[in-house]
């Protein structure tokens, strides 16, 4: 049986004042009304119209449930459920309510019945039901028809605004994520170009470095003495400036994790020694004494042993260059699983102020004489790279301790690993 109104009438906008205090427009109330019982039926429609409640239906019985109905959209469905003292006959309900509560996801479902225990109340408002009311109290039909309306339109805007919100936050992460793609494209295009440039550089300094070397050294006849002195110049600002050129060039392939790391098993105190070989020279001029101080305990390190090198007597030469009487001390010792490699010095010290310039490229550095290049940010980033940093504590006046950081054992790797700025190999099996 499938019975239509065959009318349509218009509702207008009423308040209505509750205890919610809410405003509702009904129109066009288009309903599925579910019923075996005619009588029941003519009750449910006459209570409705004495409430000026104006309506179009579709009437259906339950056999009807499983087809094919029209698809029409329905205002709400209005189940009217005749008690059958069977325990299947509730099982069967509850699966065909669960099915029209998944078809139709956007329609409330009332459903009339006679008085309910505990139990089958719980599993039919379970079953998807927005509401129920007991047929002595078929009074209460507009009323919970007008607040059921009301809160699915209520939930159906806020459903609609949260998935604006997620499509409004998706496209925004789509778009930063395009953002970030085109900064990444154009950020290796910048790097490119720079280590493109840098390479430039290197052949005319070497060249002029070469010359005036020539020059100071009279390969093509006598110099006076002032002449030596401007070859002189020309040769230590050379090479000055081809060792900043070098240091960037690095500094741009760990930026662009091109930098790779060798990581191989080697003797901590032969590496120190022969980081202070490289500056004890410079020491000796400025009458500095240079100290190295290695803990019994430590004999071994898995790191790049070139890198390792360089970054120590970037260091050391840096602790003598600011250093003007007294000391430069080496110490390494073991912390946990880290290695540290203190460069101690008794020199100018650095103020507070400055203490945070220092690992920038080119930092202006007031207190002293000379720039420190880009000699500290590469040697950061090249502790880092191999999973440790670079630490600094300094008192102006009383001189500086630079830390290296490193873990004194890495896991044995067969392949490349990324780091924060680049990968490393290992050509060793070692592990502790």
């Amino acid at each position: 049986m499938l019975e239509s109104s065959g009318s349509i009438l218009q509702l207008k906008s009423e308040i209505i004042s509750d205890r919610w205090s809410r405003v509702t427009a009904l129109s066009i109330v288009n309903l599925l009304i579910i019923s075996d019982q005619t009588a029941n039926f003519k009750a449910i429609a006459n209570l409705l119209h004495s409430a000026n409640i104006n309506f179009t239906y579709d009437l259906i019985d339950t056999k009807r449930l499983s087809e094919n109905l029209p698809q029409s959209k329905y205002s709400a469905i209005l189940y009217d459920y005749i008690q059958i003292p069977d325990h299947n006959t509730d099982k069967s309900l509850i699966g065909k309510l669960q099915w029209w509560c998944h078809i139709h996801p956007d329609t409330p479902l009332i459903l009339i019945t006679d008085t309910l225990g505990d139990e089958r109340a719980v599993k039919l408002i379970q079953s998807g039901v927005s509401a129920y009311i007991l047929r002595h109290k078929l009074e209460q039909l507009p009323d919970t028809l007008e607040k059921t309306l009301h809160n699915f339109a209520s939930q159906r805007a806020i459903v609609k605004q949260q998935q604006n919100l997620i499509e409004q936050q998706q496209q925004r992460i789509r778009h930063l994520e395009a953002q970030q793609e085109s900064w990444h494209e154009q950020e290796q295009v910048r790097q490119e170009h720079i280590s493109h440039l840098v390479h430039e550089f290197r052949s005319p300094i070497a060249a002029i470095i070469g010359f005036a070397r020539a020059l100071k050294e009279q390969y093509y006849g006598k110099l006076n003495d002032k002449q030596k002195e401007y070859a002189g110049f020309l040769v230590d600002s050379g090479e000055h400036l081809l060792a900043l050129v070098k240091n960037y060039l690095e500094i741009t392939k760990i930026d662009a994790n091109k930098q790779i790391l060798d990581l191989e098993r080697i003797a901590v105190v032969e590496i120190c020694q022969a980081s202070i070989l490289m500056v004890a020279k410079q020491a000796k001029v400025k009458g500095l004494k240079l100290d190295f101080d290695l803990d019994d305990k430590i004999d071994f390190c898995l790191a790049d042993s070139m890198r390792l090198k360089q970054i120590l007597i970037n260091l050391l030469s840096n602790a003598i260059k600011f250093t003007d009487q007294g000391s430069v001390i080496l110490k390494v010792s073991p912390q946990d699983d880290d290695l540290h490699f203190a460069v101690m010095d008794t020199g100018t010290g650095i103020s507070q102020e400055n203490l945070v310039k220092l690992f920038q490229p080119f930092p202006q550095i007031t207190n002293h004489h000379e720039n420190t290049g880009l000699g500290l940010t590469l040697s950061k980033k090249l502790a880092k790279l191999h999973g440790g940093d670079i630490l600094v504590t300094s008192k102006l006046g009383e001189g500086s301790c630079f830390t290296l950081v490193i873990p004194q054992h890495q896991p044995s790797q067969s392949t490349a690993r990324s780091s924060e700025y680049g990968q490393f190999t290992s050509n060793t099996e070692y592990s502790d």
